[in-house]
């Protein structure tokens, strides 16, 4: 029987978005270096949708920067054409001392501005061209929104407030670029602080530091807590996190923290879970054995026939640093473990 002609036509303009297209298939997304963060993307392959849009937020230096620098690493190590914008809107690319394992250099492009002109209008009328041209830009990274500068404030006096500029600013901006990244599978993270929740009686303490729209403008809204307790400052294996280097009252160089990134908000799976996540300064996310296991032991995958001992595929492991070192020195091990997890949300 011939197609009906009627949508024939009807299915050649340009929006017309493909039936058979599986935005979720492990070829159309993006990956974090850790597998318990994955987890939280709460879909079929654990992974970010190419073209969706990513907001983090947390209190300063909770690790934010470093959450999306290790995303890039990722891309990289999984694109070799993969290229990455990087907008400091704090100025701080310029102090890159260096970066993370397995970020290439060359298709990592920082950018020091928090002029809204050269971050929304260059990638919408400089930019939009050269992807069409087919420049692979993959993602685009802004860090952070809040610092973002509105429109009617440029060469104004600071006495003058010009109430909701900003939040107008970064509104139009986003409008103007997210077509543009959602058309060519472009994803977009988006780096955010925190300011009081003046007026919630029963909403949270703090929240986003953005506008209202960004709730509609991104897929996930994901917080970011340093983790503090005792148990959090060392590995599984009981190693701190820290260097030889002491100051003057004994303490040595911190290496790395321990992050809980949570999905407070998801429209495209489900929202509340929790992952926590070790990150280290020169080398990115480690410890990824960790996490599976963890993982393993809280999805049910890994079975528990008593306190002490860990089953998975028949095989028995006496405590959690047996079956975390198996996990370790067994990389078949590991992502067994993950299919069977990632099964759980197919």
């Amino acid at each position: 029987m011939s197609e009906n002609k009627w949508l024939k036509q009807l299915r050649k303009h340009d929006a017309y978005v493909q039936p058979n297209y599986d935005a979720f298939a492990p070829k159309n997304c993006l990956y974090t270096p850790s597998p318990y963060m994955n987890w939280i993307f709460a879909n079929k392959s654990h992974g970010i949708p190419k073209g969706s849009g990513v907001l983090l937020y947390s209190e300063p230096k909770a690790g934010k920067s470093l959450l999306s620098q290790a995303i890039a690493a990722q891309l990289h190590q999984d694109d070799p054409e993969g290229i990455v914008m990087y907008f400091s809107t704090e100025y701080k690319g310029k102090f890159q001392k260096g970066f993370f394992a397995g970020i290439d250099p060359d298709r990592l492009l920082f950018y020091d501005t928090s002029d809204p002109k050269d971050i929304f209008d260059y990638l919408a009328y400089e930019v939009q061209p050269l992807v069409q041209d087919g420049m692979p830009l993959r993602m685009v990274i802004i860090d952070s929104i809040t610092g973002i500068g509105g429109v009617k404030a440029q060469g104004r006096s600071v006495e003058d407030h010009l109430i909701g500029d900003k939040a107008l600013t970064i509104t139009r901006g986003l409008d103007q670029i997210i077509p543009f990244f959602k058309k060519n599978g472009i994803t977009y993270i988006t780096v955010a602080q925190i300011r009081m929740n003046i007026g919630a009686h029963y909403g949270p303490d703090i929240k986003a530091a953005v506008p209202k729209a960004c709730e509609h403008n991104h897929e996930y809204f994901i917080s970011v807590k340093r983790a503090g307790s005792a148990d959090d400052k060392k590995d599984l294996a009981g190693n701190a996190f820290e260097g030889e280097t002491k100051d003057a009252r004994g303490n040595k160089d911190l290496t790395g923290h321990k992050i809980y990134v949570k999905m407070e908000l998801s429209s495209l799976g489900s929202a509340g879970r929790a992952a926590k996540i070790t990150v280290d300064y020169k080398k990115g996310f480690i410890n990824q054995h960790e996490e599976i296991f963890e993982l393993g032991v809280n999805t049910g995958v890994l079975a528990r026939p008593n306190n002490r001992v860990y089953e998975f595929q028949g095989i028995a492991y006496d405590g959690k640093n047996a079956m975390a070192e198996a996990i370790k020195n067994s990389p078949g091990l590991g992502e067994a473990i993950l299919d069977e997890v990632r099964f759980l949300d197919s």
